[in-house]
């Protein structure tokens, strides 16, 4: 019998493991590479798909708050990741990765300063609010320039002041007074005069109670009159200066005063294009009134109101002394008044005639202005000047509100709008940031508007 030798090897055997050994290496490389690349196209798609998400969020803005406000800002609320799952899916991929916020930028004053100034950039031509500053300051320069400031509170110290007052306000009729000057001067040739003043009280009371608010409000306080006229003053000096905030000045006033909420609307009243705030919020709230005395209740609304009555005193003033008949009406009430505080203080006490007719003047324009004041609150104009009839300038409610948004620090409108922004549309962002992990590797993804950089 023939014996075989087991341990026998051909050289085809030897080949064919070599072979095995190579191609072994080989598939191990080329499954390697693959995973590589399979790892890359993941990688790179779950980057395109944040930078779909990221993007989508963005295109998410409120249409409301950027068709009303110019502003692209967008809410955390409701983001979640189905663009990002869509992405991957659309690729023949399957979401491994968790995707979450890690970082998120807030809008704020300095956002809104330039959105303001980007609204304005289209829009700043048709606004034509300039006539409304103009004609405020030209008002406040005449009573400086005719010296009726100083010579009214020439008067304001004097002790006819009082005197005047009790007539004006009703507790003392002028034709009373004037039948106490009997022996001095002819009581018939000033009873129409008379009749004139004591109609001014009747024109008072009904205009307060026609107001319908239960206040005590001296509109005739000279110092807080004064003092409103200050503030306009320092106002018409910084827009007459070549400051370089002066444009960002009136772009975030007007903006403020136009483009908010107040408590008395005029007539047809809406923002800046047409959109009712009502569609903004359900109920009526004081926003202007809060950004010019940071009050955002009753006792700011009073606070404007006053503001408004003592600019429309000092166009009353003016459009008084332009009135011939009402000029020589004063003044011989006020050679009364002057001879009847000489009788009264035996002879000690002697007030210029012309020193009580700016007073009775300034008596009379603030029991004037209440009217004009009411008509504002009425949703009407105010007449602040007029000449022979003709009406020289007229403001409605948010005309004057945009005067005094004016004397307000710029950095506190827009605080205090930017607050009111919140409190209607939520917290706002303007840029965020998404990660997502793969296998031990992070992926992320950042983008805000071009707006703000």
């Amino acid at each position: 019998m023939k014996r075989v030798k087991k341990n026998r090897i051909s050289k085809h055997g030897a080949s064919s493991l070599f072979l095995a050994i190579v191609l072994s290496s080989l598939i191990l490389i080329e499954c390697t590479f693959v995973a590589f690349v399979w790892n890359l196209d993941y990688a790179m798609s779950v980057n395109e798909a944040l930078r779909i998400q990221v993007e989508t969020i963005l295109c998410d803005y409120n249409r409301q708050l950027f068709n009303v406000y110019g502003i692209y800002a967008f809410s955390i609320d409701g983001v979640d990741g189905e663009c990002f799952r869509k992405a991957l899916e659309i690729n023949g991929l399957e979401s491994k990765s968790e995707l979450y916020i890690s970082g998120r930028t807030r809008f704020t004053c300095e956002d809104l300063s330039k959105a303001i100034n980007s609204y304005y950039r289209y829009r700043g031509i048709g606004i034509g609010t300039k006539n409304i500053v103009d004609s405020c300051g030209e008002l406040i320069a005449s009573l400086d320039e005719n010296g009726y400031l100083n010579r009214i509170g020439e008067f304001m110290r004097s002790p006819a002041a009082g005197y005047v007052q009790k007539i004006l306000t009703g507790s003392d009729k002028a034709s009373e007074w004037i039948e106490k000057a009997g022996d001095i001067l002819n009581i018939d040739e000033l009873s129409d005069e008379a009749d004139g003043i004591d109609s001014l009280n009747e024109d008072y009371k009904n205009a307060v109670k026609d107001f319908g608010l239960n206040i005590n409000l001296d509109v005739a306080d000279y110092e807080s009159f004064l003092k409103t006229i200050s503030k306009i003053e320092k106002v018409q000096n910084s827009l007459a200066s070549n400051s370089l905030g002066r444009y960002t000045r009136i772009a975030v006033s007007n903006y403020c005063a136009y483009n908010f909420d107040c408590y008395f609307r005029p007539d047809g009243d809406s923002s800046i294009i047409g959109t009712s705030f009502d569609e903004i919020h359900s109920s009526k709230h004081s926003d202007v009134e809060y950004f010019i005395t940071g009050n955002d209740n009753v006792s700011g609304v009073f606070e404007v109101q006053l503001l408004i009555t003592h600019l429309v005193i000092a166009g009353m003033i003016l459009t008084d002394y332009a009135d011939e008949k009402f000029r020589n009406t004063m003044e011989a009430i006020a050679i009364v008044i002057s001879n009847i505080i000489l009788a009264v203080s035996e002879g000690s006490i002697k007030i210029d005639p012309s020193l009580i007719a700016f007073g009775l003047t300034f008596f009379c324009a603030s029991i004037q202005a209440i009217k004009e004041v009411w008509n504002v609150f009425r949703g009407k104009r105010a007449v602040l000047f007029k000449y022979e009839g003709e009406k020289i300038a007229t403001f409605n409610y948010r005309d004057f509100l945009y005067i005094f948004c004016l004397y307000v620090p710029v950095n506190t409108l827009l605080e205090r709008s930017l607050s009111v922004l919140e409190r209607d549309y939520g917290d706002l962002y303007t840029g965020i940031t998404l990660e997502a992990d793969y296998r031990g590797q992070t992926y992320s993804a950042t983008k805000s508007y071009r707006l703000y950089d």
